[in-house]
């Protein structure tokens, strides 16, 4: 008798406001997505998740979006130029730059334990047909990627600042032209353009016209400040209350139960939640070792010098790859960006006065009447770059609610949008638009 009243009263008190809250608020924790880093990668795979409905807190250490690596790149969505590094002509190339004959590539610490193993693995994807597959995923994906940033801005509402007229690929060596002309093809997509056809279309190459040996004109690559529009999305996100963002929040640990995580441990304490996203570039390895595994992903260090523009005339207003001395040129409107060099130096973050000179030769060579030499920014950053080329996506095996999006190279700001939107959807259970666009590991259930 006294149990059966006990049960009765313990079901009507619990049927009260007063327990209904805590499983209310279990509720809403359970569908918390918590997505660490706000670069360009975790900052569109927040908004992919929060056009499903999701309620998303984003996480970001440092006290703004696109602080690291999203910062200061070239700008360039590249889809002419997805490839995977990986490939047979990477290894003697890898063997020059260890010499110190590579100008573009540069060892730097070469007896760092992370860039053996990372290395190893490179050169396990260095051939003709592990190249094919691994740059066939990073195109399609770029591609899908560079598709979608038109109606982003248009959706948001946020001020046009991206041109979607292509971008050329220059050569200084007529060999080099018609080899890579031969590779990538031409016709309809790829416009093959001999040095008087350049300065035609381009009168800003005016200044290197005895340099050029032709050119490709791809119609298909897009430019712009990733910087610029991972804020203003990132700020669209916040005002509208589409997602919570936490900046100066740091993140030291997750608490896991029966093979979920069901908080992120931060410097302000924990965060209850029931999915999270790694979109942490190159420090990914970091979080994840006391999970159980280490993604290989190699910090690779790039640099670049933006310069204010005082003759737009004498600057081309497409973007540009100098495929002969490997750097990227990009034309913002007031502003000229030039970006060069993967250095294999760990973590350093330093600016060498021998890059830094490398940059403003070129621009002096270049376009030196064309823009203020006087005052231009330096910026180094670290590209996290995985042994094969395409990222990291997917799910973490082991894990019911862990996924990663990190690993993107030089095309973090190519791919960005397309990656996130390709989580979101294996997330949330939709069918994904692409499939077998990750790089593979055995820890991980790739997208």
């Amino acid at each position: 008798m006294r149990w059966s009243r006990w049960r009765r009263s313990r079901q009507s008190f619990c049927g009260s406001a007063t327990c209904a809250r805590p499983r209310k608020e279990r509720q809403m924790q359970d569908d918390r997505v918590v997505v660490i880093g706000a670069g360009v990668i975790g900052t569109m795979t927040a908004r992919a998740l929060a056009k499903r409905g999701r309620r998303v807190t984003l996480i970001e250490r440092l006290p703004g979006a696109a602080e690291l690596c999203s910062r200061g790149n070239a700008g360039m969505m590249a889809v002419g130029h997805a490839k995977a590094w990986a490939e047979p002509a990477a290894i003697p190339a890898l063997g020059r730059a260890l010499l110190g004959r590579e100008p573009a590539v540069r060892v730097s610490r070469l007896l760092d334990p992370a860039l053996w193993r990372w290395g190893i693995d490179f050169l396990r994807h260095c051939t003709a047909s592990a190249n094919a597959v691994n740059s066939d995923r990073e195109r399609r994906l770029a591609r899908f990627s560079r598709d979608m940033l038109k109606a982003a801005e248009t959706e948001m509402g946020l001020p046009v600042a991206t041109a979607h007229e292509g971008a050329l690929y220059l050569f200084q060596d007529a060999a080099q032209f018609r080899s890579y002309a031969a590779k990538v093809g031409t016709g309809g997509e790829i416009e093959a353009l001999d040095p008087a056809a350049l300065i035609a279309r381009e009168p800003g190459l005016a200044a290197m016209r005895d340099r050029l040996a032709g050119g490709l004109l791809s119609h298909i690559d897009s430019v712009g400040d990733c910087h610029l529009f991972t804020r203003r999305t990132a700020a669209w996100l916040a005002d509208t209350g589409r997602i919570e963002i936490r900046y100066d929040t740091a993140v030291t640990g997750f608490t896991r139960r029966n093979g979920k995580i069901v908080a992120v441990e931060t410097s302000a304490g924990p965060v209850p939640c029931g999915a999270v996203v790694l979109a942490t570039g190159g420090e990914t390895p970091d979080l994840t070792r006391p999970l159980g595994f280490a993604p290989a992903i190699y910090p690779v260090k790039g640099y670049s010098g933006t310069w204010r523009i005082t003759d737009p005339a004498g600057v081309p207003r497409l973007p540009f790859v100098d495929e002969t001395e490997l750097l990227a040129v990009a034309n913002y409107g007031d502003r000229l960006r030039v970006t060069a060099i993967a250095e294999f130096a760990g973590r350093d973050r330093s600016l060498p006065a021998a890059r830094v000179k490398l940059l403003d030769d070129y621009v002096r060579r270049s376009f030196g009447a064309a823009v203020d030499l006087d005052t231009p920014e330096f910026w180094t950053g670290l590209r996290p770059t995985t042994p094969a080329g395409p990222p990291f996506l997917g799910k973490v095996k082991h894990f019911a609610n862990l996924w990663i999006n990190a690993g993107h190279g030089q095309l973090g700001w190519t791919m960005s949008l397309g990656a996130g939107e390709i989580l979101a959807q294996h997330l949330t259970g939709e069918t994904p638009a692409l499939r077998d666009v990750s790089a593979r590991a055995r820890w991980l259930e790739a997208a």
